[in-house]
Protein backbone atom coordinates (compact mmCIF):
# COMPACT_ATOMS: atom_id res chain seq x y z
CA UNK A 1 0.00 0.00 0.00
CA UNK A 2 1.36 3.55 -0.90
CA UNK A 3 1.01 5.65 1.89
CA UNK A 4 1.13 8.95 0.59
CA UNK A 5 -1.63 10.79 0.47
CA UNK A 6 -3.96 7.65 2.47
CA UNK A 7 -6.64 8.79 4.45
CA UNK A 8 -8.06 6.81 7.27
CA UNK A 9 -10.95 6.00 5.70
CA UNK A 10 -9.41 4.18 3.41
CA UNK A 11 -6.80 2.60 5.43
CA UNK A 12 -9.59 1.37 7.97
CA UNK A 13 -11.13 -0.34 5.09
CA UNK A 14 -8.15 -2.15 3.20
CA UNK A 15 -8.51 -5.93 5.07
CA UNK A 16 -11.40 -6.67 3.99
CA UNK A 17 -11.15 -5.31 0.48
CA UNK A 18 -7.77 -6.39 -0.02
CA UNK A 19 -9.41 -10.31 0.55
CA UNK A 20 -12.81 -9.17 -0.73
CA UNK A 21 -14.91 -9.23 1.61
CA UNK A 22 -17.13 -6.36 1.53
CA UNK A 23 -20.04 -8.56 2.70
CA UNK A 24 -18.64 -9.99 5.45
CA UNK A 25 -19.87 -8.77 9.33
CA UNK A 26 -17.89 -5.81 10.82
CA UNK A 27 -16.36 -8.54 13.80
CA UNK A 28 -14.97 -10.61 11.04
CA UNK A 29 -13.25 -7.79 8.95
CA UNK A 30 -12.05 -6.52 12.25
CA UNK A 31 -10.49 -9.79 13.06
CA UNK A 32 -8.87 -9.63 9.75
CA UNK A 33 -7.38 -6.07 10.34
CA UNK A 34 -6.56 -7.72 13.99
CA UNK A 35 -4.55 -10.24 12.02
CA UNK A 36 -2.53 -7.96 10.19
CA UNK A 37 -2.08 -5.57 13.12
CA UNK A 38 -0.51 -8.54 14.97
CA UNK A 39 1.81 -9.00 12.23
CA UNK A 40 3.25 -5.90 12.50
CA UNK A 41 3.59 -5.38 16.10
CA UNK A 42 6.72 -6.14 17.76
CA UNK A 43 6.00 -8.24 21.40
CA UNK A 44 7.01 -11.42 23.06
CA UNK A 45 6.37 -14.19 21.46
CA UNK A 46 4.12 -15.49 23.95
CA UNK A 47 1.91 -12.55 24.02
CA UNK A 48 1.87 -12.65 20.15
CA UNK A 49 0.96 -16.83 20.30
CA UNK A 50 -1.89 -15.61 22.83
CA UNK A 51 -3.23 -12.71 20.57
CA UNK A 52 -3.49 -14.94 17.59
CA UNK A 53 -5.14 -17.55 19.21
CA UNK A 54 -7.87 -15.26 20.92
CA UNK A 55 -8.52 -13.96 17.16
CA UNK A 56 -8.84 -16.70 15.59
CA UNK A 57 -11.39 -17.68 18.27
CA UNK A 58 -13.29 -14.90 18.18
CA UNK A 59 -13.54 -15.40 14.02
CA UNK A 60 -14.42 -18.72 14.34
CA UNK A 61 -17.40 -17.98 16.78
CA UNK A 62 -18.20 -15.14 14.67
CA UNK A 63 -18.57 -17.45 11.56
CA UNK A 64 -20.96 -19.35 14.04
CA UNK A 65 -23.16 -16.72 14.70
CA UNK A 66 -23.73 -16.16 10.75
CA UNK A 67 -25.33 -19.86 10.62
CA UNK A 68 -28.14 -19.94 8.66
CA UNK A 69 -29.74 -23.63 9.18
CA UNK A 70 -28.37 -25.48 11.88
CA UNK A 71 -30.92 -28.20 11.15
CA UNK A 72 -28.21 -29.36 8.99
CA UNK A 73 -25.39 -31.80 9.95
CA UNK A 74 -22.87 -29.18 8.65
CA UNK A 75 -24.78 -25.77 9.32
CA UNK A 76 -25.42 -23.46 6.35
CA UNK A 77 -23.16 -20.50 6.17
CA UNK A 78 -22.89 -17.29 4.09
CA UNK A 79 -20.15 -16.96 1.46
CA UNK A 80 -19.20 -13.87 2.52
CA UNK A 81 -18.45 -15.27 5.95
CA UNK A 82 -16.66 -18.48 4.89
CA UNK A 83 -14.49 -16.36 2.66
CA UNK A 84 -13.48 -14.40 5.89
CA UNK A 85 -12.94 -17.77 7.62
CA UNK A 86 -10.58 -18.84 4.39
CA UNK A 87 -8.81 -15.40 4.18
CA UNK A 88 -7.84 -15.34 7.89
CA UNK A 89 -6.71 -19.41 7.82
CA UNK A 90 -4.50 -18.26 4.03
CA UNK A 91 -2.93 -15.34 5.77
CA UNK A 92 -1.86 -16.77 9.43
CA UNK A 93 -0.35 -19.61 7.77
CA UNK A 94 1.61 -17.57 5.19
CA UNK A 95 2.63 -14.37 8.03
CA UNK A 96 3.41 -16.15 11.11
CA UNK A 97 5.29 -19.76 10.63
CA UNK A 98 4.91 -22.27 13.10
CA UNK A 99 3.08 -20.25 15.74
CA UNK A 100 0.22 -19.90 12.98
CA UNK A 101 -0.06 -23.16 11.77
CA UNK A 102 -0.38 -23.99 16.04
CA UNK A 103 -2.77 -21.36 16.39
CA UNK A 104 -4.68 -22.29 12.87
CA UNK A 105 -5.25 -25.50 14.33
CA UNK A 106 -6.49 -24.46 17.92
CA UNK A 107 -8.90 -22.39 15.91
CA UNK A 108 -10.24 -24.88 13.56
CA UNK A 109 -10.59 -27.49 16.46
CA UNK A 110 -12.43 -24.96 18.32
CA UNK A 111 -14.41 -23.39 15.12
CA UNK A 112 -14.96 -28.02 14.49
CA UNK A 113 -16.36 -28.21 18.61
CA UNK A 114 -18.81 -24.36 18.37
CA UNK A 115 -20.38 -25.93 15.20
CA UNK A 116 -20.68 -29.44 16.57
CA UNK A 117 -22.58 -27.84 19.82
CA UNK A 118 -24.66 -25.38 17.89
CA UNK A 119 -25.96 -28.45 15.90
CA UNK A 120 -27.00 -30.48 19.22
CA UNK A 121 -28.71 -28.04 20.88
CA UNK A 122 -30.56 -26.93 17.80
CA UNK A 123 -31.83 -30.75 17.55
CA UNK A 124 -31.88 -30.84 21.69
CA UNK A 125 -34.28 -27.68 21.45
CA UNK A 126 -36.09 -29.41 18.06
CA UNK A 127 -36.86 -32.73 19.62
Amino acid sequence: MNTHNVNVKTAAQEPSERYGLKDSSPVMADSLAQLIYLREQRMPLDDRAELLAGTLCNLAEALCATVTDWSLSRPQLPLAAVSAWVAAGEFVLANFGDLGEAAWDYAVRHLRVQLAAGHAMFTADVA
